[in-house]
């Protein structure tokens, strides 16, 4: 019956501000851009992300997660505590993986990932 995921979706309050977020501090390139704006996907191997802004979804603290897969965890997790990003899970290792989770300027839940 269901086949794959299409699209994980994360709602945001300001579309300029999560823009410049996913864009300049995390590093993704945009996709398909809707909605004045108020709707961008980006497109990370066979996952794409939408982050939207549009009245009646609103984000929330304890909503959907995103793990982003990394090279080197470490050095990624250096990089985003240069750019202001403060983690509220330090770097935790599980039998399977390394991570550490943020969130963006709205509270969603994001999480850098390292499979072993």
């Amino acid at each position: 019956m269901i086949k794959e995921i299409a699209f994980v979706a994360i709602a945001v309050s300001d579309k300029e501000r999560a823009r410049k977020f996913y864009q300049e501090t995390l590093e993704l390139k945009p996709g398909m851009t809707a909605m004045e704006g108020g709707w961008v996907e980006y497109d990370l191997g066979a996952t794409t992300i939408g982050v939207g802004c549009w009245p009646g979804w609103d984000p929330s603290r304890d909503g959907t997660s995103v793990a982003f897969e990394v090279d080197e965890i470490d050095s990624t997790i250096a990089t985003l505590k240069e750019r202001g990003v403060v983690f509220d899970m330090e770097k935790t290792e599980t039998p399977v993986c390394w991570m550490a989770q943020f969130r963006d300027p709205d509270g969603n839940k994001l999480l850098v990932h390292k499979r072993k």
